[in-house]
Order: structure tokens, then C-alpha cells, then sequence
């Protein structure tokens, strides 16, 4: 009994995943979106390395000397 249940439902996950796949695309999609250069360009933050200490660190360290 547990067999034929394991078959059925495999074979209807078989048949869902096969018809999913064969669909066709909505053809009412929205038209992509071209991106210039300027746009595509990604965004940099240059950012002070961790062992190098903020400027109100190295005050109060030189000021401690």
C-alpha cells in the first residue's frame, strides 16, 4: 500500500514540475530596463583601514606623548 502511494505521488510531483516547466511566459511582461554607463557604475566608499586611527584618535595620542 505504501508503495503505490510513493508511485502516485511521485508521479503527480513528476507531472506538476514537467507542466511547470513547459508553460509559456506571460506575455504581458513589462519591457527590461536599459541602463547607461552612469547607471551600471557602482558606487565606492573608500573607508580608513582598521589599523590606522581616526583623526580624534591620533590627537589625543600625540597630545598624550
Amino acid at each position: 500500500m505504501l508503495d503505490l502511494r510513493l508511485v502516485t505521488t511521485s508521479l503527480a510531483m513528476l507531472l506538476a514540475l514537467v507542466s511547470v516547466a513547459l508553460a509559456e511566459p506571460p506575455k504581458d511582461k513589462a519591457p527590461t530596463v536599459v541602463q547607461t554607463t552612469t547607471d551600471a557604475r557602482p558606487i565606492r566608499v573608500i573607508l580608513p583601514a582598521p589599523w590606522e586611527p581616526t583623526k580624534g584618535q591620533a590627537e589625543s595620542v600625540q597630545s598624550s606623548k
